[in-house]
């Protein structure tokens, strides 16, 4: 939630360069999966209130509901639907002995003279997330889709579907109905996807709790409402976007000096930045060749419908907007004293019984300095050791949301486990890449501990919180040395 304000700035900018916009979102807005533990229920809760604030002030269009959007029940997302000024969309998500839909199926706007209808669809499941006293059900979009785009052919010059079922699902109603124009599917997978076209119908997607905005700028004819082959324009968009990402990963070798002399003992790494250097070459080319190519399009494609795309990630020098930061400092305000009060009942309650529970094998970082010391003094360089330390400096140390990347312990701890962690868990330690060290430091040679893999470390640098991860370049930067 920490970026909304960026984000709400990013959007402000976009709707003064562009008119107009159209904010969508396909949904998974919520929460972050289809269940979380009723431990952590108050806490996720006032966040989810406070995100719907905070895009109700940013004037969405409209959002898609998701699976994860019912994790804390139907009742919960039919009352915060009241609190928001933009309709949640699900033609598919019907009272199961009516057959009518719990939220709008759709909804229809008027910009520039152009009608768009937006339709939602959620995404079905092996599971249901509903009891018995919801009474609800998510159709299949075969039974629900037809009738929609039927009600709505004579009322749109243009649709769009927001859909929370995944990729190949998407691509089928691409095939089944061309007169789906653009499909923004959401709640699957991380990563931006940039537009695919299928059929008559683009497929995007910006990546989950996004750190970036997708822009699609749309020049539309109501007439043909049909897209124009991708050009060089959209190939030269995704070259660039590229091109910035690579320039990035390179800079960030460039920070130890020349690499030359900075990786000459690690082939590995070395090989993979000159690698790095040949694709940008080839890049530098293909952008020349692009660009002249856009420079020389044919005048008939103005006859048909066409679209530019790019993300914006969100940059740290982009100033806060005042009014969301205020909600997102309120909400996490409250998230982290509900936190607090829970980790005063946890402490009374355990202060008289033994240490047990997940923790148990944990031997906190400490313990490593009699056999490790070099690599527990090169440990304490790195922003691991101060992980914990940056919550607690936003105010955030009793918020089960960020805890998890920034504490030591199994990922199976509840969220009052998490809140009562003793001192020298509070950091991603030596036991967050190794594993729990309590045996090996009884017996060193007996039982010896483990080594972090590229499983390891995306637990948390994971697409949302660090899309730019490369694992060896982290591994080469971390590694605390032999044994």
């Amino acid at each position: 939630m920490g970026g909304l304000p960026k984000k709400a700035q990013q959007l402000e900018a976009v709707r003064g360069k562009k008119s107009p916009v159209l904010a969508l979102d396909s949904g998974a807005l919520l929460f972050k999966d289809e269940k979380f533990p009723q431990d952590q229920r108050e806490q996720l809760t006032i966040t989810a209130q406070g995100l719907v604030a905070a895009y109700s002030k940013m004037s969405f269009t409209a959002v898609g509901v998701a699976r994860q959007d019912l994790a804390a029940g139907l009742p919960f997302l039919l009352a915060v639907q009241k609190k928001t000024n933009f309709p949640w969309l699900s033609a598919n998500l019907l009272n199961r002995t009516e057959r009518k839909p719990w939220f709008k199926p759709h909804t229809l706007i008027t910009i520039s003279g152009l009608r768009i209808a937006i339709i939602g669809l959620t995404a079905q499941g092996p599971d249901s997330i509903f009891t018995e006293k919801n009474n609800a059900v998510i159709a299949p979009w075969e039974e629900i889709l037809p009738k929609e785009i039927a009600q709505l052919r004579d009322q749109a010059d243009m649709t769009i579907l927001l859909s929370s079922f995944p990729a190949p699902i998407n691509r089928k109603i691409a095939e089944a109905h061309p007169e789906i124009h653009l499909i923004l599917q959401g709640g699957n997978s991380q990563g931006n996807s940039p537009p695919e076209r299928v059929n008559n119908t683009l497929i995007t997607q910006v990546e989950a709790q996004g750190k970036s905005v997708g822009i699609l700028e749309v020049q539309w004819n109501a007439q043909t409402k049909r897209w124009a082959e991708p050009g060089s324009e959209n190939l030269l968009a995704d070259k660039k976007n590229e091109m910035d990402r690579l320039g990035w990963q390179i800079n960030r070798y460039l920070r130890h000096g020349d690499p030359e002399q900075a990786f000459k003992d690690q082939p590995e790494v070395l090989a993979a930045y000159n690698d790095m250097l040949a694709r940008r070459k080839l890049l530098e080319e293909e952008i020349v060749r692009l660009t002249t190519a856009q420079n020389a399009r044919d005048a008939n494609r103005q006859q048909l419908s066409s679209y530019n795309n790019h993300f914006e990630a969100m940059r740290k020098e982009l100033p806060d907007n005042p009014a969301i930061r205020a909600i997102v400092d309120a909400t996490t305000s409250e998230v982290n004293r509900i936190g607090k009060v829970a980790v005063q009942a946890r402490i009374s309650g355990i202060s008289s019984q033994p240490h047990e529970g997940p923790t148990a094998n944990y031997a906190g970082s400490t313990a490593c300095t009699s056999c490790h010391a070099p690599q527990f003094a090169k440990w304490r360089g790195t922003q691991h050791a101060t992980a914990y330390d940056t919550l607690e400096a936003k105010g955030q140390q009793f918020n089960v949301q960020c805890l998890p990347c920034h504490i030591t312990g199994p990922a199976s701890q509840t969220g009052q486990e998490m809140l009562a962690l003793a001192h020298d868990l509070r950091q991603v330690g030596c036991e967050s890449c190794h594993g729990p060290a309590r045996a090996h430091t009884l017996q060193p040679t007996g039982a010896k501990a483990g080594q972090p893999t590229m499983a390891t470390c995306q637990l948390c640098h994971t697409g949302g919180h660090d899309d730019r991860f490369n694992f060896s370049e982290a591994l080469s930067r971390l590694r605390c040395g032999s044994d």
